[in-house]
């Protein structure tokens, strides 16, 4: 795997965050699969739901919560990464 920062330690505290993040993703996929797709909830995911109760409740919470997902992907794709030549 390449390094995404050229200092070890944070190489690899990042790493482990993304070890964590999927681990953790694919837990909330296995659980929803059992039980309640509303752990899949992006909203409840980052536990924004706690200070804001409502956030975690409902399909059209479920969709919002998916479509800031998306948004933050585009600003992230569109601002902090370079195209490859």
């Amino acid at each position: 795997m390449s390094s995404l920062f050229s200092n070890r330690f944070v190489d690899a505290a990042a790493k482990t965050l993304l070890c964590f993040g999927i681990m953790h993703l694919i837990i909330l996929v296995f659980i929803a699969g059992l039980e309640k797709v509303d752990v899949l909830n992006a909203f409840a995911i980052l536990n924004l739901n706690l200070l804001i109760p409502a956030l975690g409740d409902g399909a059209v919470s479920f969709v919002v919560s998916y479509c800031v997902v998306l948004v933050v992907y585009a600003l992230v794709f569109l601002r902090l990464t370079t195209p490859r030549e």
